[in-house]
């Protein structure tokens, strides 16, 4: 990877980066579509292992749409507790897409219903970014719930809240200390 690399948020060393997610060309992507469908919407998406800009991705392509009170897409990267030590300090993903505002939804073992997460925004732009995003960043949402990072079960990158052609692609993903 010797193209430039847009970072958003806190500078991060390297070898402080603990991937859990890397693409590569010929293994099947670990992430799962899940879409309104499931309580009624009619968005649609489907996951694509392409190439962006030279990089192997896993890229979640379709549309979201506000009928019948949907309006999201996503991909979710189910997580190990075996990934998780409570000296990390957040979350790191290498996004490229159209420009648009994507969220990041984290589920803990914490939380009981699905509408619940803690979640951010992330500006993703036709370029390669890394997001670093502290835990402090994520935002609890439906919940009063205070996120327990070694409790994190999932990390969705998540097309929600108006209709818009989604165009998202993830080729790493993981942890900081």
């Amino acid at each position: 990877m010797n193209e430039q690399l847009n970072i958003n948020g806190p500078v991060i060393a390297e070898e402080q980066l603990i991937d859990i997610y890397r693409t590569t060309q010929d293994q099947p992507s670990p992430w799962v579509m899940v879409s309104d469908r499931v309580m009624g919407g009619v968005s649609s998406a489907e996951l694509r292992q392409e190439q962006r800009d030279n990089s192997h991705c896993s890229c979640l392509i379709g549309h979201t749409s506000l009928a019948n009170n949907g309006g999201f897409v996503q991909m979710r990267f189910a997580i190990e507790p075996s990934c998780l030590r409570s000296d990390y300090r957040g979350i790191f993903i290498e996004l490229y897409g159209s420009a648009h505002e994507y969220n990041l939804h984290i589920k803990t073992n914490q939380l009981t219903r699905p509408w619940q997460s803690f979640r951010c925004s992330l500006a993703v732009e036709p370029s390669w970014t890394r997001f670093i995003v502290p835990y402090e960043q994520l935002q609890a949402h439906r919940t009063d719930t205070e996120l327990e990072p070694t409790a994190i079960t999932s990390i969705a990158v998540v097309a929600i809240g108006q209709e818009f052609d989604v165009d998202v692609c993830v080729r790493r993903l993981g942890f900081f200390r």
